[in-house]
């Protein structure tokens, strides 16, 4: 496949982030997995390492666009970034890649956290990412609920767990992501919470695993964007054309 057409899109400011022949969108698939199967309601998908959910007045298309990005950024920060690398790096690559088909970035913030900031019993690094969306005024009641029951049942599910697994564990380092999207005053909008783990051990999982035992850093990155939608327009029928080469590699559709 010719990759120029996308790097030549007006509007595409990083042309940087698009992979080459040799990445992952270069594998031939026979079909795409859209994560996002309804048409209408709420819903929650996991998109590499990150519980992707979308609010009940998103349209199809407000679906399928967001599908679309969240997927493109997963596969151009995987492909840009090694197991050796940790993960400060991957956000990195995944942000300036989202931010650059054809969306606006309003927010971007980054902290550490502390287990002193907690507002319940954590035994997990899930719990402590739970605690933190449940009392992170960024998202409504309504999107802190679907993250929450999205990411309970993973770490319940042998197998959604185990491929969400793939994508948050790097040797003694971990990432976990969390996103929301809705329409807000006829702009469609993405929330973003990314959580990141340095441990002093080798950690098996980042849903089910103690921390009792173990001494760790912990950073947050709280990102908000807006859609342009005239770049989203432009960019889709081609954006698409890439990720049809390499579908199901990062997808997991659920049913909550």
């Amino acid at each position: 496949m010719n990759h120029s057409g996308i790097h030549n899109l007006p509007g595409l400011d990083n042309p940087g982030c698009l992979p080459t022949p040799e990445g992952p969108l270069a594998r031939n698939r026979s079909s795409r997995v859209n994560p996002f199967g309804r048409t209408s309601g709420p819903e929650v998908a996991i998109i590499g390492g990150t519980l992707s959910s979308v609010l009940g007045n998103l349209s199809e298309q407000n679906r399928r666009d967001v599908a679309n990005s969240l997927e493109y950024a997963t596969h151009v920060a995987h492909q840009k970034t090694s197991e050796d690398e940790g993960f400060e790096r991957f956000w990195e690559e995944y942000m300036d890649c989202l931010f650059s088909i054809g969306w606006e970035k309003t927010r971007n913030e980054w902290s550490n956290l502390s287990l002193e900031d907690t507002t319940s019993d954590v035994e997990t690094f899930c719990d402590y990412v739970i605690d933190n969306i449940r009392n992170d005024p960024l998202y409504t009641q309504d999107e802190k609920d679907l993250i929450i029951r999205g990411l309970e049942v993973i770490r319940s599910q042998v197998d959604k767990h185990e491929f969400f697994r793939r994508f948050t564990v790097r040797k003694s380092r971990g990432a976990l992501g969390v996103s929301t999207a809705l329409v807000e005053d006829d702009v469609l909008k993405l929330r973003f919470s990314a959580f990141m783990f340095n441990c002093d051990a080798e950690v098996q999982d980042y849903l089910t695993s103690s921390i009792a035992h173990i001494t760790f850093d912990a950073k947050r990155g709280i990102i908000a964007a807006r859609a342009d939608q005239n770049s989203i327009d432009l960019h889709r029928a081609q954006l698409e054309e890439e990720l049809d080469q390499a579908s199901g590699d990062y997808i997991y559709r659920m049913d909550i």
